[in-house]
C-alpha cells in the first residue's frame, strides 16, 4: 500500500512512502499557477498528480488539517483553509481513502527529540527517515519545509 502525506499550503507539497518497506516512492511540490504577481492551486494538476502516484495500487492519503496559526495573517489562513478543501475534493473524487491529522498531532509523535526550532526539525528528521530526500528543488538554495512536512506525514500514516 502506498501512504500519501500531504501538506495542503500553496507552498506544501505531497510525499508517497511505502508502506511495506517504508520507503519514499515520491515527493512533489503542489502543484500551482501564476496568476498575476499571485499563485493559486492547479486543481486538475492535483488530481493528476495522485492518479500518477498510486496507478492503480492501493493507497491512502493523511492530510494535515488545516487551522490558523498564532502570527498568520488572515489571507495566509484562508489560502490553508482552502488548499485542504481542495485536497479533500481532489482525494474524495478519486476515491482515495483518507484521514486527516492535526499539525500538533503528527509532530508531537515524530519530533519528539528531534534538535532545532520550528520547521528545521522537520527538515532534520525527513533527511534523517529518507536520505537522500529532495528537499531542495532544481533552481532553489534553501529545503523546503512542506516536501519535509509531506514526507513526514506520510511517515506518520505509515506508523499508525
Amino acid at each position: 500500500m502506498i501512504v500519501i502525506g500531504i501538506d495542503p499550503g500553496l507552498s506544501g507539497a505531497v510525499a508517497a512512502v511505502d508502506s511495506e518497506t517504508r520507503e519514499l516512492y515520491q515527493v512533489c511540490d503542489t502543484p500551482v499557477l501564476k496568476v498575476g504577481k499571485g499563485r493559486e492551486y492547479h486543481v486538475s494538476e492535483m488530481a493528476d498528480l495522485l492518479r500518477s502516484i498510486i496507478l492503480g495500487s492501493s493507497a491512502r492519503v493523511i492530510i494535515e488539517r488545516a487551522q490558523p496559526m498564532p502570527g498568520q495573517g488572515v489571507t495566509s489562513t484562508f489560502s490553508t483553509g482552502m488548499g485542504y478543501g481542495i485536497w479533500i475534493g481532489v482525494v474524495g473524487a478519486l476515491g482515495i481513502p483518507y484521514s486527516s491529522v492535526r499539525p500538533c498531532d503528527w509532530t508531537r509523535k515524530l519530533l519528539k527529540g528531534v534538535p532545532g526550532e520550528g520547521k528545521v526539525r522537520s527538515i532534520l528528521l525527513a533527511s534523517q527517515i529518507f536520505p537522500g530526500i529532495a528537499l531542495t528543488p532544481p533552481g532553489c538554495r534553501k529545503p523546503r519545509d512542506g516536501r519535509a512536512d509531506a514526507a513526514c506525514i506520510a511517515y506518520y500514516g505509515v506508523q499508525t
